[in-house]
């Protein structure tokens, strides 16, 4: 069975710079005010029925990744991607993954991007500050599943900044 798993590994001479390419968006700290706006972008993110049934599941998840449901979130790492005043992206990461106990490193447990907003850049900005923060923290390795839902732009962007299947538990 293929792995699900992808891992970046964050020796000191990963290339942590952010680039820069699009004017259009601005990354700013994720914060538990927004939530209200991530769940909205979280939600039409993803295809009907892949990651939450409405907004209101989107919201409780949302609030749970805050709570630390799934892992202790590392503010620092994560990210809010935005176009002007309008919220269009997220990555979260969380110290180490709950799911897979064998992983060093923190885990991405969610990367998304509003349809209408994807292309500009926002998602490739959202991993490089990621990445960025995790390689100045001196963290070995930055790991994520992909799953239903992920897009072959999305799987190009993880293998163009460096992340590689990794074998599963």
């Amino acid at each position: 069975m293929p792995s699900d798993l992808l891992r970046l590994s964050l020796a000191p001479t990963v290339s942590a710079s952010v680039d820069r390419q699009s004017s259009q968006i601005g990354i700013r700290p994720l914060e538990a005010v927004d939530t209200a706006a991530l769940a909205e972008v979280y939600f039409d993110s993803y295809p009907r029925g892949v990651a939450v049934d409405d907004v209101g599941a989107a919201r409780k998840d949302i609030e749970s990744t805050f709570c630390g449901d799934y892992g202790r979130l590392r503010l620092d790492a994560s990210a809010s991607a935005w176009r002007g005043n309008r919220l269009v992206g997220a990555v979260m990461v969380v110290e180490r993954s709950i799911w897979d106990k064998h992983l060093d490193g923190p885990f991405i447990i969610e990367l998304f991007v509003s349809p209408s907003s994807r292309r500009v850049g926002a998602g490739r900005a959202l991993l490089q500050h990621a990445i960025a923060t995790c390689v100045a923290a001196g963290d070995p390795a930055l790991s994520l599943r992909f799953g239903e839902g992920t897009s072959s732009a999305a799987m190009k962007l993880y293998h163009d900044l460096g992340f590689i299947t990794h074998p599963g538990s």
